[in-house]
C-alpha cells in the first residue's frame, strides 16, 4: 500500500515512478480521472464564489447605485426593504410594505433622475414571480426579410404558407389582468375545441364549486389551458412556465438586448451586473431564502450603518446561492466528463505518437501509455483548480467555466511532452551506453 501511495502521489513529479504505471492495472488511472473531475468541479465553485467580495469592493459606482436606492441619505427617496419568510417586501418612507413595482430607471425619467448612478440602472419589482405577463403575439418571416404579421393573420394562412413564419411573443411590460370577461372568452374558445377541452373546463368548474381551488386559481388555470391550446409552445421564452411570466420581461427586454450595468431587485432574488475598476465584468444572482428576517436597513440607521447593511445584504444574498452553484456545477461536470476523458485519450495518443516519431519504442502499447498519462491527471487537475481560482480574481465570471478545463489540458499536455522528451533522452543514453560497452567488449 505504501508503494501504491508513493506511485499515486509522486508519479507527476518523477519520471521513474510514473513508468511504474505500465506494470499496474487501470484502477489508478480511473481513480486519477475521478479525482480530476472533483478538482475541476471545485475550481468551478471556488472560481465562481470566492472572488465576488473583492470584485464587489472594487466596483464603487455599482455600490453607490445600490446605496442610492436602499441607503439614500434622503429619507423621502430611500426604498425600505425587509425579508419576510424568504420574500422581499418594499416600501417608501411613511408607507406600508407591499409587493409592487417601485423603481424602474429604464422607463421612468423621474426614477432615473432620483436613482440612476453613472451607467447603472435599477429596478425594484417585488410582485410575485408567477405574475402573468401581458404579451403581443406575432409571427416573423424566416426568409431573411423579417416580415411581421399578427398571430391572427398567421392562423388564416395555409399549412404550407405557415412554414415561412416563426411564432414570436413581445412582452408589453404590464401584468396580465384576468378579468371576468376575458376568462369567459377563454372558456368559450376551449369549449368550442371539442369534448376533451370541454371536459377539462368542466373539471375546473367543479373544483371551484367544491372549494378546492380559489377563483384566482380557477381563472389562471383556464387561461393556461387556453394559452396551451391557442398558441404554439413558448420554450424559447419560458423555461419554467407554459405561459409568459412578467419577470421574464426584464430579461428579454433589457438583459438579452445587451444591458450590461444594472441592479434588479425582485421578491425572491436579486440580480445584477457590474464592472470593477479593473474592467472585470461581474454578472451575479443572489437569493434571500437563508437570510435573516427583518429590515435590510433600519429606519433609524445612520448613513454609514445603512451602507454597511446594503453591502451585507448583497454579499449575503450572493453567498446564499452557493448550494445552487454546487448542484449546477455537479450537473456541469457530469456533462463534461466524456470531454475530459477525451482529453486524456488525446494526450495519450499525442505522447505515444511523439515517442514513435522520435524512434523510441520503450512504451509498447497505447494502453500502457494511457496508464502513464492517467497517473498525471489528478495533479494536473489540482494545478488547474489552484490556478483557476487565482486567475478568477483577474478575469470575468464568464470565463470560469472555461479556465479549469483549459488549464487542465495544457498542464497535462506539458507533463506528457516532458515525459516523452525525458523518455527519449534516457532511452538514447541507454542505447549509447550499451554500444559503448559492446565496443569495449
Amino acid at each position: 500500500m505504501k508503494k501504491w501511495f508513493k506511485f499515486f502521489g509522486l508519479s507527476f513529479f518523477s519520471h521513474k515512478i510514473s513508468k511504474e504505471a505500465v506494470k499496474r492495472g487501470f484502477g489508478s488511472a480511473i481513480l486519477g480521472f475521478v479525482l480530476a473531475l472533483i478538482f475541476i468541479w471545485s475550481a468551478f465553485i471556488g472560481g465562481d464564489m470566492i472572488p465576488f467580495g473583492l470584485h464587489y469592493k472594487n466596483s464603487p459606482e455599482f455600490r453607490e447605485a445600490a446605496y442610492t436606492v436602499l441607503a439614500n441619505a434622503d429619507a423621502d427617496k430611500r426604498i425600505y426593504a425587509r425579508i419576510e419568510k424568504g420574500d422581499l417586501l418594499v416600501k417608501r418612507q411613511g408607507g406600508e410594505y407591499i409587493a409592487d413595482l417601485l423603481v424602474n430607471t429604464l422607463e421612468s425619467d423621474a426614477d432615473k433622475q432620483s436613482y440612476a448612478v453613472g451607467d447603472y440602472n435599477l429596478i425594484i419589482d417585488t410582485r410575485p414571480a408567477d405574475t402573468l405577463a401581458d404579451i403581443e403575439a406575432y409571427c416573423l418571416s424566416n426568409d431573411g426579410k423579417n416580415t411581421e404579421i399578427s398571430y391572427q393573420d398567421y392562423l388564416t394562412l395555409s399549412e404550407v404558407a405557415r412554414l415561412n413564419f416563426d411564432f414570436k411573443i413581445r412582452y408589453t411590460g404590464k401584468a396580465l389582468e384576468l378579468t371576468e370577461a376575458a376568462v369567459e372568452g377563454y372558456k368559450t374558445y376551449l369549449v368550442g375545441l371539442g369534448d376533451e377541452s370541454r371536459t377539462a373546463v368542466e373539471g375546473l368548474a367543479g373544483q371551484l364549486a367544491e372549494g378546492s381551488i380559489t377563483q384566482n386559481e380557477y381563472n389562471r388555470a383556464v387561461y393556461e389551458l387556453y394559452f396551451e391550446n391557442y398558441y404554439p409552445e413558448i420554450t424559447e421564452y419560458e423555461s419554467t412556465s407554459k405561459v409568459p411570466l412578467l419577470r421574464n420581461y426584464y430579461y428579454h427586454h433589457y438583459i438579452k438586448q445587451g444591458l450590461k450595468k444594472y441592479l434588479f431587485i425582485f421578491d425572491d432574488y436579486i440580480t445584477g451586473s457590474f464592472e470593477t475598476k479593473g474592467g472585470i465584468s461581474v454578472p451575479f444572482y443572489g437569493f434571500y431564502s437563508n437570510l435573516e428576517e427583518g429590515a435590510i436597513v433600519g429606519e433609524e440607521a445612520s448613513e454609514t450603518e445603512a451602507r454597511a447593511a446594503v453591502d451585507g445584504f448583497i454579499k449575503s444574498s450572493f453567498r446564499a446561492n452557493w448550494y445552487l452553484n454546487v448542484y449546477a456545477y455537479i450537473m456541469n461536470i457530469f456533462s463534461l466528463a466524456p470531454f475530459i476523458a477525451l482529453m486524456l485519450m488525446v494526450a495519450t495518443l499525442l505522447t505515444y505518437s511523439v515517442l514513435k516519431l522520435l524512434g523510441t519504442e520503450s512504451i509498447t502499447s497505447l494502453g500502457a501509455m494511457f496508464k502513464i498519462v492517467g497517473s498525471f491527471s489528478w495533479f494536473s487537475a489540482a494545478v488547474s483548480a489552484l490556478l483557476a481560482v487565482i486567475l478568477s480574481f483577474f478575469v470575468g465570471r464568464s470565463l470560469i467555466t472555461a479556465l479549469p478545463i483549459v488549464i487542465f489540458f495544457v498542464t497535462l499536455v506539458i507533463r506528457c511532452i516532458v515525459f516523452a522528451v525525458t523518455e527519449h533522452r534516457q532511452n538514447r543514453q541507454e542505447l549509447e551506453k550499451r554500444e559503448a560497452e559492446q565496443k569495449e567488449g
